[in-house]
């Protein structure tokens, strides 16, 4: 997939929930709903960040050439961070009124129209995860699987507060339905949460170039072990990745009797191995294989063989 065609969705992301801003102000304005007033500052971080995910993936769209040799995954990863410490404060406020709506219960009141907010944003926010989830899966992006999540999140929420604001409204002779709408908001409040511990998850361990899981290490241990008679000693085997992209370095030595030509048919046959690996699980890696010096070992041995 493209990066203008990731630019696009985050685009049209962008302008739904831009659209669905203003009516979520009056809704929560017209109405005393706790669950209506926690759903619009979720909405407010939605179109925050995804303000962030479009502007992330139109500088990498534009300036991802000879100036960012390796691309820009580490200021995707900075913009889901700084999206994720946005949402702690958002939740701070959310969690107060909550609180509030169970200490000082009372009824419903005035929620049509955040009862065709909500709807609107299930059935929005659905659409677009969708299609998020199918372009992340294809480009490997964290800005993407970051804004699927928060599409997610957001149709969760959504339906959750139009759930309970329809019971409520339904049901408001009843005193006990009445905290049903700060339940509600400490189910959006659940949701924000663990989208904040995703992204925080997501994002640190990237930057700190988190090297590859248990399952990658055993492919390239495979790969080695497949060409084994190609090389004569093994050093460090290093991995990071970060940017949804996935690095391995190698250092190798080879036989010193050996000419350039013949390094470097080994070289490229031992990443195109790796890479193979990677790819039967469905990632991509990039492969680079830092050649070792010969040991004195190495060296006297295939001296005395010529």
């Amino acid at each position: 997939m493209s990066g203008s065609s990731s630019q696009n969705l985050s685009f049209q992301a962008m302008i739904f929930v831009a659209c669905l801003f203003p009516f979520y102000v009056l809704a929560a304005t017209m109405t005393n709903s706790a669950a209506v007033l926690t759903d619009l500052l979720a909405t407010s971080f939605d179109l925050t960040s995804l303000t962030a995910c479009w502007l992330v993936l139109r500088i990498a769209h534009k300036g991802s050439g000879g100036r960012y040799a390796y691309g820009l995954g580490k200021l995707e990863n900075l913009a889901e961070l700084m999206i994720a410490v946005l949402q702690v404060v958002l939740v701070i406020i959310a969690s107060s009124r909550a609180i509030m709506g169970v200490l000082h219960p009372e009824p419903v009141s005035g929620a049509g129209l955040g009862l065709a907010v909500t709807f609107a944003a299930v059935v929005g926010n659905g659409y677009l995860n969708r299609k998020a989830v199918r372009q992340a899966r294809e480009t490997k992006s964290p800005v993407l699987a970051a804004q699927a999540r928060v599409h997610l999140v957001s149709a969760c929420s959504s339906g959750s507060v139009f759930i309970v604001t329809v019971i409520t409204s339904a049901f408001d002779e009843i005193a006990w339905v009445a905290y049903l709408d700060p339940a509600a908001s400490f189910v959006v409040i659940a949701f924000m949460v663990y989208n904040i511990f995703e992204m925080l998850t997501n994002s640190l361990g990237s930057l700190l170039d988190q090297a590859i899981g248990e399952a990658g290490q055993l492919r390239i241990l495979k790969a080695l072990t497949a060409h084994f008679d190609d090389f004569e000693e093994l050093g460090d085997i290093r991995t990071r990745s970060h940017g949804g992209k996935m690095m391995v370095e190698l250092h190798l030595g080879f036989d010193p009797t050996w000419t350039v030509a013949q390094a470097r048919d080994a070289v490229a046959e031992l990443s195109a191995s790796v890479k193979a690996e990677f790819a039967k699980a469905g990632d991509d890696v990039d492969v680079a294989i830092v050649l070792l010096p010969p040991t004195a070992r190495t060296f006297s041995t295939a001296m005395a063989q010529a």
